[in-house]
């Protein structure tokens, strides 16, 4: 697997808002996911996870391309396996990405990251909230950008000219795509770890 391609993009909150956000289209594929309900950064949420949103901030899009070389991707024997394999690479870039939008995040006061994806931080199926639990690491949990209703292909379509590609049965993509953000008071700095 070729080194991971990081692009990122800044713009108002505001703006970002106005032009990337359907909420009701974008949670109604959350509804038909398994997390929905069941996970602590995933739909639905209490309150508006953008409610204390600075409109002033720079929502700071994130987008990580990884590459998949041509054997890899046809290395699975089925659609099953296929699937394993996916989330295996993505998962290994997720804890990167994660990883450096919460150091972003403690860089920046008042900022909030938000992941690529449902919250993994207890693993699959163990997130307390199946039980009607409190989240174990709020420190930690962060929701998507999808979590929120931002439509994610047109994010990375339009701010990072990265057209989103998929796994076609026992076939994966040429790469994965994983989109997160950081929204903060400041424009991302030279010094942000991609």
């Amino acid at each position: 697997m070729a080194a991971p391609e990081y692009r990122t993009a800044c713009l108002p909150v505001a703006d970002y808002i106005r032009g990337y956000r359907d909420l009701p289209r974008i949670t109604g594929y959350c509804r038909t996911c398994g997390n929905y309900g069941t996970v602590w950064g995933c739909p639905p949420h209490e309150a508006d996870p953008l409610e204390d949103t600075d409109s002033n901030a720079y929502a700071c899009i994130v987008g990580i391309r990884i590459p998949v070389d041509d054997a890899e991707r046809h290395q699975p024997a089925d659609a099953a396996e296929a699937a394993t394999l996916a989330l295996d690479i993505t998962e290994r870039a997720r804890k990167m990405l994660d990883g450096s939008l919460l150091e972003a995040e403690r860089r920046q006061p008042g900022s909030r990251a938000f992941f690529a994806g449902s919250c993994r931080i207890c693993g699959p199926g163990k997130c307390r909230r199946r039980e009607n639990g409190p989240c174990l690491f709020p420190d930690r949990m962060r929701p998507s950008l999808e979590a929120c209703g931002f439509d994610i292909e047109k994010t990375a379509r339009e701010l990072l000219s990265i057209r989103l590609q998929w796994s076609e049965g026992a076939v994966l993509p040429a790469c994965f795509t994983l989109v997160g953000g950081l929204f903060a008071a400041a424009p991302m700095q030279k010094d942000w770890p991609w």
